[in-house]
């Protein structure tokens, strides 16, 4: 397969590896096969050869990168190279137009059943942690509680989206409830939340994304950057921003 796949190839040396003792001999590629004829036994181990093309020389991936960007800009722009700058070729209609019809069906009653399948693994997971009462058990509690606690967190989203089911009361009673088992003011989050969807990736305007400029952050003190920047400093944003939206 290689020697078929890369006999075609120019300006490559063909590598070659001798058998011991074989006596199975493949046919010589006609580039290969022109000059005077060998004995028998050495064309045996002449033609007994898994003939891979290797390249002369061997570049960097930065000079093949070098070389693209090279090439791009050469081309004017053109679509030779991909802009992650640049719109999708598609549009949020298309995708919509992708998706099974069955998934935009909202169905209260199943989305109830997560409701209190979950809530019935979080009270489970507190029963056997009190029963067990180790310190052995606890770390392995806190990890899946947490994890449960998410699942609460993303059924709360699911209502503040609307996805839960097609009843805004209903979303806002269970979106509530779910959301303040786990200390989350759930109208102010929701509000948030769509801001963060309306402005998705926006440098200034996202309520979820604050990245920092380069020179900005170089032009930050020391301290700022370790209370910002180093744990466990971060961990206290959550409840600032529970203090933020206690209003909402």
């Amino acid at each position: 397969m290689a020697r078929l796949a890369l006999s075609d190839c120019r300006g490559l040396t063909p590598l070659r590896a001798r058998s011991r003792g074989s006596a199975i001999a493949l046919p010589s590629p006609p580039h290969l096969a022109a000059g005077p004829r060998r004995p028998a036994a050495a064309a045996i181990h002449r033609d007994w050869a898994l003939r891979v093309a290797a390249p002369t020389r061997l570049a960097s991936v930065f000079e093949e990168d070098k070389r693209g960007l090279g090439g791009a800009e050469e081309a004017g722009g053109s679509s030779a190279g991909f802009n992650p700058g640049a719109p999708p070729p598609f549009g949020l209609a298309e995708i919509r137009a992708a998706i099974p019809k069955h998934c935009w069906v909202k169905d209260p009653w199943r989305s109830m059943s997560y409701v209190l399948r979950d809530v019935l693994v979080v009270l489970g997971l507190a029963a056997a942690a009190a029963r067990a009462d180790s310190w052995l058990v606890w770390p392995l509690y806190w990890a899946a509680q947490g994890t449960m606690f998410w699942a609460l967190f993303v059924l709360g989203h699911d209502c503040g989206h609307g996805s839960f089911s097609s009843n805004p009361k209903l979303n806002s009673v269970v979106g509530h409830i779910l959301h303040s088992s786990i200390l989350v003011p759930y109208n102010g989050w929701r509000i948030s939340h769509r801001t963060h969807h309306q402005n998705h990736g926006h440098v200034e305007k996202d309520e979820s994304w604050h990245p920092l400029p380069q020179r900005l952050y170089n032009s930050l003190d020391n301290m700022t950057k370790k209370l910002r920047f180093s744990m466990p400093f971060p961990m206290l944003a959550f409840p600032l921003y529970l203090v933020r939206h206690k209003a909402a």
